[in-house]
């Protein structure tokens, strides 16, 4: 085989700095939930968008470092959004579209990963999720380790206090999305609302 086949062929490595801390989001708040970058800006915008944060990492997932072809679920990477969250004006800003494996992705979405069917799966992903949090000396959020106490998954992390009290915390209402400097407001008028909406 010439050179130029075998570089097709070989997974290359690359030099990026990982953010294991990125396994500490917290969830969206749900007033959000549904009003996302790429549902505001559509299917195009998403798939070049997160067609470039794959390749601004060579493929590589930005939290645990593992090639798309290395990756335990599934052979390909899955975009992100990393937002910044004021919990006492509501207001919420994208940061950057990143690139995560399956596993770490799943990590961070405590509520996705709560519905998963397969036990041995969630207990697999905690697993995974906290040994780099654990390798890195880091705390996990407060979803996900919610998640750890329902499936009685023991680790060594502390919980992430948002560090705001409940009663400074935004109202529903206030709660939006800014995206090219517009906000964006929930498409659920109270929690009742999206709780009915989910619950279908």
């Amino acid at each position: 085989m010439t050179d130029w086949i075998n570089d097709l062929f070989e997974v290359k490595e690359i030099e990026v700095e990982l953010r294991p801390q990125l396994l500490q989001h917290p969830n969206i708040p749900k007033p959000l939930h549904g009003l996302a970058p790429r549902v505001i800006k559509g299917q195009d915008w998403w798939d070049e968008t997160r067609q470039d944060a794959y390749a601004s990492t060579n493929y590589h997932c930005l939290a645990c470092g593992v090639h798309k072809e290395k990756a335990k679920y599934h052979n390909w990477l899955e975009a992100h959004e990393d937002y910044d969250i004021n919990y006492r004006t509501g207001e919420v800003n994208i940061k950057q579209i990143i690139p995560l494996c399956h596993s770490c992705h799943n990590f961070i979405h405590s509520g996705r990963l709560s519905v998963t069917s397969e036990r041995d799966k969630i207990i697999d992903i905690l697993k995974h999720g906290f040994k780099i949090l654990e390798d890195n000396n880091l705390d996990v959020s407060q979803a996900t380790y919610i998640i750890a106490k329902w499936v009685d998954f023991k680790h060594h992390s502390k919980v992430i206090d948002c560090g705001i009290p409940e009663d400074e915390m935004c109202v529903w209402s206030e709660w939006h999305l800014v995206l090219d400097g517009e906000k964006h407001y929930s498409k659920f008028k109270d929690f009742e609302d999206w709780k009915n909406f989910y619950k279908n």
